[in-house]
C-alpha cells in the first residue's frame, strides 16, 4: 500500500456535513459521502456505507505518509539551515 497515493486520494476526497434522513434536522455528521469514498478507494461491499475498519485504515496509512513527509521536510530544513550557516560563515543556529 502506497501511503502517498492514499494521501493524495484523501486530499482530493470531498468532505461535507450531512445527516441521516431518520435524524432530526439539527443533527450533523462530518465526512465523505460513501459513494465518493468507494470511488476513491474501492473498499467495502458497496457504495452505501463506509466500513469503520476501512476508514480507519485509510486514516492510519495517511498519517504514516504524513509522518514520513514531515520527517523528510525536517531533514531538508536542517540541511538548508546548515548550508545557510556555512554561506554566512557563522553559526547556523543564529538563522
Amino acid at each position: 500500500m502506497n501511503g502517498f497515493e492514499v494521501l493524495d486520494k484523501v486530499a482530493a476526497l470531498p468532505i461535507s456535513t450531512w445527516r441521516y434522513d431518520s435524524e432530526p434536522d439539527h443533527v450533523r455528521h462530518l465526512g465523505p459521502m460513501a459513494q465518493d469514498f468507494h470511488a476513491a478507494f474501492g473498499f467495502g461491499q458497496g457504495d452505501t456505507a463506509i466500513p469503520v475498519v476501512d476508514a480507519s485504515g485509510v486514516a492510519l496509512v495517511s498519517i504514516q505518509a504524513l509522518y514520513r513527509l514531515v520527517g523528510e521536510l525536517e531533514a531538508d530544513v536542517a540541511r538548508l539551515r546548515a548550508e545557510i550557516g556555512t554561506l554566512r560563515g557563522g553559526d547556523s543556529a543564529t538563522g
